[in-house]
């Protein structure tokens, strides 16, 4: 009997070894999220920048918010690319929605870019720089979204809807839907 007790004692703590370590997916989740997290931070404080500014916004103001939301998005890019793929059955869907994130990120610079060369004034600036974010961080919700729908039930999913990183990401997001006062 007592053989016994300490036999089972032994598995429970071998079993418990490692239990506290981390997923490939759950890691891979955590690392997603806090990314996102950090630009959708980044840009969040860049749009207070400007809004909190009101009339007395200028034409440097807006440029150097695109300079720091370009920043951002490059840093975005760069840490997600480096991620790469996980090694799960949906790994490659993973891998294509956030190179379908980074493209749209692209595009919405591409945007702001474009209405800073043409020399338009501050007002429609600013509204050409507040619509490109609001598209930006739509996307970015998009693709938490659609990352959390691969393989409903299986191992990335879950981790992806686990995460306490995701799960602050998610409050991120679910503020900036409700916090636009179109300012």
């Amino acid at each position: 009997m007592l053989r016994t007790a300490l036999l089972l004692l032994a598995v429970l703590a071998l079993a418990g070894c490692g239990g506290d370590d981390q997923s490939a997916s759950e890691e891979y989740a955590d690392d997603v999220c806090s990314t996102l997290s950090t630009w959708v931070t980044d840009v969040e404080e860049t749009v207070t920048s400007l809004t909190g500014q009101g009339l007395a916004i200028n034409r440097e103001d807006i440029e150097t918010a695109v300079e720091e939301t370009k920043g951002a998005t490059e840093t975005l890019a760069d840490d997600l690319q480096a991620l790469g793929a996980p090694e799960t059955e949906d790994g490659n869907e993973a891998k294509s929605e956030l190179e379908s994130l980074g493209t749209t990120l692209d595009q919405q610079l591409a945007t702001v870019e474009e209405a800073l060369d043409s020399g338009g004034g501050v007002t429609a600036l600013a509204a050409t720089v507040t619509t490109a974010i609001s598209t930006a961080a739509t996307a970015v919700d998009q693709a938490y979204q659609d990352l959390q729908g691969l393989d409903p039930g299986g191992e990335l999913s879950e981790a992806f809807q686990d995460s306490d990183e995701c799960d602050s990401l998610r409050e991120q997001l679910d503020e900036i839907g409700s916090g636009e006062d179109g300012g």
